[in-house]
C-alpha cells in the first residue's frame, strides 16, 4: 500500500508541476507547444539523472521520483530512456522502430481520437 501512496503523491507533485510550467508558458504568450517540448526535455534529463543515481535501488523514494513525478510530468521521459536502452545494447532496428512507432502510431491515434470525438479536420 506504501508503494502507492508513494506514486500517487509523486503523480500530484508532477502533474502540478506540469500544468504550473503549462500556465506560466500561456502567460507569457510562449506557444504552447514551447512549453511541452521544454517539459519534455526536463524530464528526459531528470530520467537519465534519477535512473543513474537509482540503478538497481528499489524502494519508495524510486517509486516517488520516477514512476509518480516524472511519469505525470511526462512519459516522455520513459520513453527517451527505454531508447536510451535500445541504442546501447545494440538494438538499431528496435530502435528505430519503436521510435517510429510511437511518434507516427501517436499522432494517428491522436486523429483518430479526433475524428471519433466529432471533429472534422
Amino acid at each position: 500500500m506504501k508503494k502507492y501512496i508513494c506514486i500517487s503523491l509523486g503523480a500530484m507533485v508532477g502533474a502540478s508541476l506540469r500544468f504550473a510550467i503549462s500556465m506560466a508558458a500561456a502567460s507569457l504568450m510562449i506557444p504552447f507547444f514551447i512549453g511541452t517540448f521544454a517539459v519534455n526535455m526536463v524530464g528526459a534529463f531528470a530520467a537519465g539523472t534519477l535512473f543513474a543515481m537509482l540503478h538497481g535501488q528499489k524502494g519508495h523514494v524510486r517509486d516517488f521520483l520516477i514512476t509518480g513525478l516524472l511519469g505525470s510530468f511526462t512519459t516522455f521521459s520513459l520513453l527517451t530512456y527505454e531508447q536510451y536502452v535500445l541504442l546501447s545494447n545494440g538494438e538499431y532496428f528496435t530502435f528505430i522502430l519503436y521510435g517510429a512507432l510511437n511518434m507516427f502510431g501517436g499522432l494517428c491515434f491522436v486523429l483518430m481520437g479526433w475524428k471519433a470525438g466529432g471533429s472534422r479536420i
